[in-house]
């Protein structure tokens, strides 16, 4: 039997998508697809074992047993899909979707897994060398209508804005599916609260967030501090750091 070098797949899942509007506010359910590739460097744990084993032996298995297992990407601090865990399927699943567990979420109180994130400005962003500031997470699919708009982010950047007036800063970051030349284009060239993280949506599943845009907040001990949809800023908009 021959042995398939490449196995590209996609990964679906349905996210809410929360539109803030003066008046009212406008919820509906979107899809976003990435597509990954499995191939023979590909790291698979077998979740029954908690052992990695090879693509050779993913290969076999699955063929012995089509539609019996599922690969479930495992996001680093990175935002990538660095390694695959193999688990049986049960009856009731839909092939190769992923969901978002709100209840793998760090709670407030609780610390954040790590990140490092490469930001649109050059600079890369170490949740470990973070430590000693406030960071504001925004998770974002893009930027763009009719989410990503100039009343939408008014909120974020006039938050950090007045806090910086105080003579504090808070480290503000957005991921998003967009690439560079995609947030270079898509961001004006104005204040939009945040600095981009191209390509970064590998957090949104890291972290677990569902709905979007999504924001946590983190003290200067990396600790989530505040979490709320755009819909609910104020949870952290009123809050006044010291």
């Amino acid at each position: 039997m021959k042995i398939i070098k490449n196995r590209m797949f996609f990964l679906v899942f349905s996210a809410f998508l929360v539109q803030a509007a003066m008046a009212q506010v406008k919820r509906y359910e979107g899809k976003v697809s990435q597509q990954l590739t499995v191939n023979s460097s590909t790291v698979i744990i077998d979740r029954s074992t908690r052992k990695q084993i090879s693509y050779r032996s993913y290969e076999q298995l699955i063929q012995s047993a089509p539609g019996k297992y599922k690969l479930e990407p495992v996001f680093d601090k990175y935002g990538k899909a660095s390694s695959f865990m193999l688990t049986r399927r049960t009856s009731a699943e839909a092939p190769q979707v992923i969901g978002f567990d709100e209840d793998l979420r760090p709670e407030v109180g609780e610390p954040l897994p790590p990140f490092v994130m490469q930001g649109l400005d050059g600079v890369t962003y170490d949740s470990e060398k973070l430590k000693g500031s406030y960071v504001l997470l925004g998770f974002w699919i893009r930027y763009e209508k009719p989410l990503y708009t100039l009343a939408s982010t008014k909120v974020i950047s006039a938050f950090v804005d007045a806090h910086r007036r105080r003579g504090i800063e808070i480290v503000s970051l957005g991921t998003t599916l967009d690439t560079r030349e995609e947030c270079l284009v898509n961001i004006p060239k104005r204040n939009c609260g945040f600095v981009p993280i191209p390509e970064s949506f590998g957090f949104n599943h890291r972290y677990h967030i569902a709905e979007t845009p999504f924001f946590i907040l983190l003290d200067k001990q990396g600790n989530v501090m505040a979490m709320a949809p755009h819909t609910e800023f104020s949870l952290i908009g009123d809050l006044l750091l010291r």
